[in-house]
């Protein structure tokens, strides 16, 4: 593999459970298990992203829908409170 080679340290408990992993075989090496958590890391935080992107967009959706039909959350519950008992 090639790319940037980063030099860190990790405290001891993380450093024996990424030994572990590498000794149960779940990781070839140290190196592939830090590898594995950081692209984990990365997809999460594309996650993240997608949702917070996601959540503007349906929050613009709903400005630019207009007022909503009702004027207090009183009203809203009311709204909710028939529909549950079918009213």
């Amino acid at each position: 593999m090639s790319g940037h080679v980063v030099y860190l340290s990790l405290p001891d408990d993380l450093a024996a459970e990424i030994s572990a992993a590498v000794g149960r075989g779940e990781y070839a090496s140290e190196s592939d298990a830090v590898l594995g958590a950081v692209e984990e890391w990365r997809a999460q935080r594309q996650a993240d992203a997608i949702g917070v992107e996601e959540l503007r967009r349906l929050i613009q959706e709903g400005v630019e829908s207009g007022p909503g039909r009702f004027e207090t959350f009183e009203d809203i519950r009311a709204e909710a409170r028939r529909r549950f008992h079918g009213a």
